[in-house]
């Protein structure tokens, strides 16, 4: 094993160095705050084949794999030389792969099982032709292989070349997200994610939501979700603000250069990069088509706008909304879109970096006790990137438009974002076209207009 992977392996030689001297699990003990992600057990469990993890840079792919190392021993599922974790970013080709990975699996006796990490696999040329070949080869056949990268549409895109090759478990795709706020409440108090579990398990299952809690319960929501605003789903942005009230410019800084590294390893342009978010930020939430939107541009042509975005989604930097077509549940690509961030953090994080601050922290928080657009858009960004995590949402173009349209069972139900304590009929008048639908507002009691539900903005956001 070659010296640079050595140090990822520790478990070879014993449990304890392993927890202790581990790169990942060593900084992790450095946390207060710790979130145990259910990725872990549900990866543990899925037997032999070939999966993928996705997630953005920084958002603990490779942490959950340490820990998931240490759950397999743990529960002494395997012996500790049937595990490897292979860091793939200094490995150049599918050659070196194949070298790495046959040095660990031995092709001539592969009936002993074992897991096999594969991380940040996007780094090596032709990777997905070395795997391939492996796998037809039978070298696979009792192991059971993880292979992860930050760019979902080319993983996916890559795996499928391996119809049949993947194993018989019913999922093999797993994406790990930053925290929601949902789990952010979890994290940070469990009493009261305890107490409002079955809230959110009623509007899962019907949309709305019927049962007023205690005020207080809204207060400590409303304290928690002004938090998240802030740090978002990042556990180090998370710790930082839970010791001390504030987040580092280092740990805004080590987001902006990943973010900054994929761009440029696209073969992209830093300077585009910040001249489109810089762009973006006065415009989140707001109908946009990207012609216009290059016209506001050094950049010549929209296509490249286009790109940008693409790589910025499957990055989970930015999630873009269509317009609904209502009768085919479906969204029209033709039309203007909306552009959210992804996670408040992120968010502040570039909006950081494009206005040149070197106090990052104090620039986000200025604009979360504003009562501008940015402000008000981002928390509508944040509803909306919270419910596309696990649903197909949209928007409605229409003279007074939906913010969000939420596909459920074969129907659509539109969610309206209002950053006030009353509302006005007036400003709602599209969404009470429809049968139902809610509004967040700033309230503390959900209520009923019409056939509308209203609910305080942060008790939707758990609900997501």
């Amino acid at each position: 094993m070659k010296e640079d992977f050595t140090i990822h392996n520790l478990f070879w030689k014993s449990p304890e160095e392993f927890l202790r001297y581990d790169p990942h699990l060593s900084k992790l003990s450095e946390l207060s705050l710790i979130y145990h992600s259910p990725l872990i057990k549900e990866i543990s469990d899925a037997g032999h084949g070939i999966y993928i993890l996705t997630g953005g840079r920084q958002v603990g792919k490779s942490t959950l794999l340490k820990l998931l190392i240490k759950k397999i021993l743990n529960e002494r599922k395997l012996q500790p030389k049937h595990i490897y974790y292979l860091p793939c970013d200094t490995i150049l080709d599918f050659k070196g792969l194949l070298f790495e990975i046959e040095q660990f699996c031995n092709p001539k006796n592969n009936s002993e099982p074992f897991m096999l990490i594969l991380d940040e696999i996007s780094y090596v040329t032709e990777w997905e032709r070395g795997i391939k070949s492996l796998a037809d080869s039978g070298l696979f056949t009792q192991g059971m292989v993880i292979i992860t990268g930050s760019d979902t549409y080319l993983l996916k895109k890559a795996m499928m070349a391996f119809p049949g090759r993947r194993g018989k478990a019913d999922k093999h795709d797993f994406h790990l997200h930053p925290l929601s706020f949902h789990e952010y409440v979890e994290l940070k108090d469990s009493t009261l994610h305890s107490a409002l579990q079955d809230t959110r398990e009623e509007f899962h299952e019907n949309c709305t939501i019927t049962r007023n809690r205690e005020e207080h319960a809204y207060g400590k929501l409303q304290k928690l979700f002004n938090e998240y605003l802030l740090c978002g789903g990042y556990l180090r942005a998370i710790n930082d603000y839970a010791k001390d009230k504030s987040i580092h410019s280092a740990t805004y800084n080590t987001y902006i250069q990943w973010i900054i590294g994929d761009i440029l390893k696209r073969g992209k342009s830093e300077n585009y990069l910040h001249e489109i978010i810089k762009t973006l930020i006065p415009r989140i939430a707001s109908q946009i088509t990207w012609n216009d939107f290059a016209s506001k541009l050094s950049i010549e042509h929209h296509q490249t706008v286009i790109d940008y975005i693409d790589i910025l989604t499957r990055m989970d930097i930015v999630v873009v909304l269509q317009a609904l077509i209502e009768n085919k549940l479906e969204g029209a690509p033709k039309k203007a879109k909306k552009v959210h961030f992804f996670d408040p953090f992120i968010f502040h994080s570039l909006h950081g970096w494009v206005m040149s601050t070197k106090e990052p922290y104090t620039l986000s928080d200025k604009v979360l006790k504003s009562n501008s657009h940015v402000h008000n858009a981002l928390i509508e960004g944040i509803v909306a990137s919270l419910f596309h995590r696990n649903n197909k949402i949209f928007y409605i173009k229409a003279e007074k438009e939906v913010d969000i349209v939420l596909i459920k069972n074969n129907a659509f139900f539109p969610i309206e974002i209002k950053n006030s304590l009353s509302i006005d009929k007036k400003e709602i008048k599209q969404i009470l076209k429809y049968k139902k639908g809610i509004v967040g507002y700033e309230g503390t009691t959900i209520n009923t207009l019409d056939t509308i539900t209203l609910m305080p903005i942060p008790l939707l956001a758990y609900c997501a």
